[in-house]
């Protein structure tokens, strides 16, 4: 008996392809189901959280120390450039409000703030000129943020920080005398003088030159090792059988 060739059977239709953004679906939904296994990212991420409340800071993840102390800094800035603001409003008004010296300055129409700020202006302007790669705003703003670095970490009894004031206060000083105008630059470097000496009251708050001076009992002595001897003379006899006393032992002590 003859066969003849297998009927071929009709195939079904083929699958339609996937697209891209089926395909990133597929990926994403698969990563989200891995992160959320007992050793998943988010798993772990979510128990760190949930620890964190009963944890103190040495027990918390990393993570989220890493988290608070990014979000503890930003806030810190913002508070400071506030207070920078509010500061800076305040000197402008009580300056505003006091009698100015006449000083040759171009710009100097509101008190005695813009009397110190503007040499400082003028001379890094002249620095600046020099160096392609930075120009005078640039240059005063930096010296601004100096200055405001180095009296809140003075405030704070930093001893860097400290060290930057007074760097930067002698500078600003000796700026002061060499960019002011001849007829006013001792009164303008007086002023200058006095300005930075009253915000030192802030900046080195604590600060004293006086020696200290540490009183320490002394340690007792150690003991010293005396070895004592006592030399002991024993007698034995024989105890009579009738009922006498136990023999007398006679001790020889060294004292």
């Amino acid at each position: 008996m003859t066969t003849g060739p297998t009927p071929e059977l009709p195939s079904g239709k083929p699958l339609p392809k996937k697209t891209g953004a089926q395909v990133r679906l597929a990926a994403a939904r698969s990563w989200w189901t891995r992160a959320w296994d007992d050793d998943g990212v988010l798993h772990g991420m979510w128990e760190d959280i949930r620890r964190a409340p009963k944890a103190d800071w040495h027990g918390l993840a990393h993570w989220i120390k890493a988290a608070a102390l990014t979000a503890a800094g930003v806030v810190f800035v913002l508070l400071l450039g506030a207070a920078a603001s509010v500061l800076g409003a305040l000197a402008d008004t009580i300056t505003g409000t006091m009698p100015r010296p006449h000083l040759d300055l171009a710009d100097d129409t509101r008190g005695i703030w813009p009397t110190l700020t503007t040499p400082v202006r003028v001379f890094l302007d002249m620095q600046a000129a020099h160096l392609p790669a930075l120009s005078g705003p640039t240059a005063y703003t930096l010296w601004q943020i100096t200055g405001l670095t180095g009296l809140t970490g003075g405030f704070l009894r930093i001893s860097g920080a400290r060290i930057l004031w007074t760097l930067w206060g002698t500078g600003s000083i000796w700026i002061v005398w060499t960019a002011s105008p001849s007829g006013g630059r001792i009164l303008a470097t007086a002023l200058a003088t006095a300005v930075w000496a009253l915000a030192s009251i802030l900046a080195l708050r604590g600060l004293s030159f006086r020696p200290v001076i540490h009183n320490h009992q002394a340690a007792p002595p150690a003991p010293v090792f005396r070895p004592e001897f006592r030399p002991e003379l024993h007698l034995h006899t024989t105890p009579p059988g009738d009922g006498t006393p136990p023999p007398t032992v006679i001790r020889y002590p060294n004292r």
